[in-house]
């Protein structure tokens, strides 16, 4: 696998090539299954999510852009496509983190609060970022007949996944999540179809901590390294190769979940 560049992990929104796997996988809008062929197309979107000029890619995919969503307030992001073959499916894809104060401020604004009538508890900043735009997303998904993906990297998977627990999808591939909230979460999701990927020592993934009450929900799929778990401990070898990310900061590049699935 090439090496991970800190543009790479830190602006994949200039990444200039996308669904660039020859010959392309045949995406199974049926299968509410875990998909290999699924997940990578699924990771491309979660991937060029981040690129804000994505319309002249997609097209040239087979995709239409039917909606973008974006909170001034917020700083959240997401996308909602729609296939052009003969039977279409749709994906609403969550940016992930950028550069952005917004961004920095929800990732790290991780008290658990009440959700969904008060049932649960989910992480404060993902929840407010998630009400930013969820009325203008329920409205475009309502328009929609066929059958519906959510996807997203990084802060875009919790918001995907948090997502799912207030409306339903044929699935959530989830790709570098940090946890979204408590037991009393995981269970409410315990019928939709949420795969969790992780990619190695991916940090990201072991955040917040579980003696926050945080809770991993869906069903984890491993790849890359699978000997390599995350952890916070791995954090040590940052200051010894500045040059390219080291192990648990590059496992949560976008692009080595496209090339990992």
């Amino acid at each position: 696998m090439p090496t991970v560049t800190w543009d790479d992990l830190l602006r994949p929104g200039n990444a200039t090539r996308y669904f660039a796997r020859d010959p392309l996988p045949q995406f199974d809008v049926n299968s509410a299954g875990y998909a290999s062929a699924n997940a990578w197309w699924l990771a491309e979107f979660s991937r060029i999510a981040y690129r804000h000029d994505r319309r002249e890619s997609l097209a040239a995919s087979g995709f239409e852009e039917l909606a973008t969503f974006a909170s001034d307030l917020t700083g959240t992001g997401a996308m909602l496509v729609q296939s052009r073959s003969v039977s279409p499916f749709a994906v609403l894809a969550f940016r992930g983190t950028e550069q952005k104060i917004q961004d920095f401020l929800h990732d790290a604004d991780t008290w658990p609060v009440p959700a969904f009538g008060g049932s649960v508890l989910v992480h404060r900043g993902f929840k407010r970022a998630l009400n930013s735009v969820w009325t203008a997303i329920d409205a475009e998904l309502n328009r929609l007949s066929c059958p519906v993906f959510y996807t997203g990297h990084s802060l875009g998977a919790a918001l995907a996944t948090l997502a799912a627990a207030r409306r339903a999808p044929r699935a959530v591939y989830a790709f570098g999540s940090p946890r979204v909230g408590d037991v009393r979460f995981v269970d409410r999701l315990r019928n939709v179809p949420v795969y969790r990927i992780v990619h190695g020592a991916d940090i990201v993934t072991a955040v917040p901590p579980e003696v926050l009450g945080f809770r991993h929900a869906g069903e984890e799929k491993r790849i890359g390294n699978a000997s390599s778990r995350p952890g916070v401990f791995d954090m040590a070898a940052v200051w010894n190769q500045l040059s390219a990310p080291p192990p648990p900061l590059a496992d949560h590049a976008p692009i080595n979940y496209v090339d990992g699935v």
